[in-house]
């Protein structure tokens, strides 16, 4: 019996029923495999057209970044012949154009320092008042160092005055007071206990002789067209180096009135010539034959705008003073002693204007250090207003950075300087440029995408050298994914139509992409370049920087334009671009679509999958319990050949 076989099965020892079940189930789950790869491709699908999407938003935002009310042919920057006298930054509500600014002296605060005082030195407790313009701020002190009451300072009053303790020596220290304020009217002074404690440390002194305050004139003086007046002083005044001449000035422009000629003078008469009358004949005496000059009529007056104004006189010599400012209100005028007479006795005032009057208050020459009957022993810098000279007039801010002067400019003021600074408000070229480049880079991304997604040449994908490998790997794997996709060809045939059509009128200077230098062959040559046959745009810089430099306003018109009044862009390559975009790329738009569609797809193919893996799991239970019931058959029938060979006998006749 031993020679008794199972169909498929040799022996017990060969059989191996694990592997029968493996082997069974493989071929149970091809259709599971072909599901998975219907996933993967799927999956693949999917995040290309994600990544489609993205690259259509970004090309999306930079058409509307060429047009929209960001864009750059808006912008407007501002250029500093000295950057290190002062710098400009224009706004979009500057004008184009150049101008000249001399700094005569630059916007201050009040910061003093005090002679050396020893490390040991104690604050004495008190109230300390800081005042700073119209601002008070006092705290109180219980007493202690030095650095103690600087932290003090600088802890409940930083908006009026901070301190600094700079250790000079090793055995003395140095008290600096700096007010948080500029301009003339942000002077720091300091009443109570502050009071003593600049004096105890030397940081305020007794003024010098020459450094006395003169007020001259508080009352506002009105000077109508026309009309003149003069100042004079009880006693001539020293103008010592350092003091300045300050005042207040306005300009109230008068209604122009219409001018009537005055009636013509009355002119020569003729007497008559007379008769003779004898015996009732009456002769009369012949008319003079003399022409008689006619009186012209007087030309009208002329219109005269002048602001200057104010003459100071002195030890027989005068000087002109800089012209008063424009303004309806009261500005602060601020004129240095070299600007002055070493001596004054007064000053004149004549109105030349026709149809203005000037109004001047509060003229003082004055020491601009002094704080109230006291001078800083050592100032650093003084609390004083900017001056500048524009257009021949001497302007004065309380700030380095005058933003009221030119509309749409701040100009920030760094240092004083006897040389005039250009100042050129231009248009942003660098950015416009960036914007297109950008435009034309995002523009050719799409396509390449597009083409190797519809397309099966690997060309397609050597002939661009600035993949990295993971680029060059994903690419490879997504050629012609989509090839014979519609959605797709359309796409880039209608990108590539906007990008060549034409905009605007016969009139207009640019119509097309080609003539700042944007083309499928814009770096010329006659050889063929199969990478030009694919759709992607060239850029000539060269050309663009020329369009741009000549006729920066043409370039942005031929991106967007408002060819209805209605404040709203209407045509215009990006304009164009935008428009046929958006639809792909926008919420519930095409590629949003397709995305859920394969969303969609993925889910219910993952589901089959599930209900599949169900069975098959099903299914190898059933056959591993087959499979054993047979194997304990097969050993029940091994048992029993055996059992059956043992019995007496039967081996002595199987040997016979």
């Amino acid at each position: 019996m031993s020679d008794i076989t199972i169909p498929g099965i040799s022996s017990r020892r060969g059989m191996d029923t694990a592997k029968m079940v493996d082997d069974l189930m493989e071929i149970e789950r091809i259709p599971v495999r072909r599901l998975e790869r219907d996933v993967e491709k799927f999956e693949i699908q999917r995040r290309t057209w994600q990544d489609l999407g993205r690259n259509l938003t970004d090309l999306r935002d930079a058409s509307r970044t060429l047009y929209g009310i960001d864009n750059p042919f808006r912008n407007r920057l501002g250029r500093s012949s000295d950057p290190a006298i002062l710098t400009v930054s224009a706004s979009r509500l500057s004008q184009e154009g150049s101008e000249e600014i001399t700094v005569l002296q630059t916007a201050g605060r009040d910061r003093f320092a005090s002679p050396p005082v020893d490390r040991d030195f104690r604050v004495q407790a008190g109230v300390y008042t800081f005042t700073l313009g119209e601002t008070t701020r006092s705290f109180r002190y219980g007493g202690g160092t030095l650095q103690d009451f600087v932290e003090q300072v600088n802890r409940r009053v930083p908006d009026v005055v901070r301190g600094t303790i700079v250790p000079d020596t090793s055995t003395t220290r140095r008290l600096i007071l700096e007010g948080q304020g500029e301009g003339a009217a942000a002077q720091l002074s300091f009443g109570d206990a502050a009071r003593d404690l600049v004096e105890e440390t030397g940081l305020l002194s007794p003024p010098r002789p020459d450094q006395s305050v003169s007020a001259l004139e508080t009352e506002p003086l009105r000077l109508e067209p026309g009309e003149e007046h003069s100042l004079r002083l009880e006693r001539p005044f020293s103008i010592e180096p350092g003091m300045v001449l300050q005042f207040e000035a306005r300009t109230e422009e008068l209604p122009r009135e219409p001018w009537e000629p005055p009636p013509s003078p009355p002119g020569p008469e003729l007497p008559s010539p007379g008769s003779v009358t004898l015996e009732g004949v009456t002769v009369q005496d012949e008319v003079f034959g003399l022409d008689l000059p006619r009186v012209a009529p007087p030309e009208p007056p002329e219109h005269v705008e002048d602001n200057r104004a104010m003459t100071i006189t002195g030890a027989g010599r005068r000087t002109e003073l800089p012209a008063l400012p424009e303004r309806d209100r009261f500005e602060t005028v601020t004129v240095g002693a070299d600007r002055l007479l070493p001596e004054t006795d007064g000053f004149l005032f004549a109105n030349r204007n026709t149809d203005r009057a000037l109004e001047i208050r509060n003229i003082r020459i004055m020491d601009p250090d002094a704080r109230e009957g006291a001078v800083p022993t050592n100032a650093i810098e003084t609390a004083r207003d900017a001056r500048i000279l524009y257009s021949g007039i001497e302007i004065t801010r309380p700030t380095n950075a005058i933003d009221d002067l030119i509309p749409g400019v701040t100009i920030n003021l760094r240092r004083a300087s006897p040389e005039p600074v250009r100042i050129d408000i231009e248009p942003d070229r660098e950015g416009a440029k960036d914007a297109i480049i950008n435009f034309a880079g995002f523009y050719n991304q799409a396509v390449r995408d597009i083409n190797i997604y519809t397309r099966t040449d690997r060309s397609l994908i050597d002939q661009i050298d600035y993949f990295t490998p993971e680029e060059r790997e994903r690419m490879e794997s997504r050629l012609g994914l989509f090839q014979g996709e519609t959605t797709l060809n359309q796409l880039r045939s209608r990108m590539q139509t906007i990008m060549m059509d034409s905009y605007g009128s016969a009139e207009d200077e640019m119509r097309l992409l080609g003539q700042i230098g944007i083309s499928s062959n814009a770096a010329g040559g006659g050889s063929l370049d199969m990478s030009r046959m694919r759709g992607y745009m060239e850029i000539n810089e060269a050309t663009l920087d020329r369009a741009l430099e000549s006729n920066f306003a043409a370039v942005g018109r031929l991106f967007g334009r408002d060819t209805t009044g209605d404040l709203i862009m209407d045509t215009g390559v990006a304009v164009a671009m935008e428009r046929f975009i958006t639809p792909y790329v926008r919420t519930g738009g095409i590629i949003a679509g397709r995305s859920s569609g394969l969303d969609t797809r993925i889910g219910q193919t993952e589901t089959r999958i599930d209900r599949y893996n169900e069975r098959l799991e099903t299914t190898e239970q059933r056959l591993r319990r087959e499979f054993g019931r047979m194997e304990g058959a097969l050993e029940q029938m091994e048992e029993q050949t055996r059992a059956f060979d043992n019995l007496p006998g039967i081996n002595s006749r199987q040997s016979r």
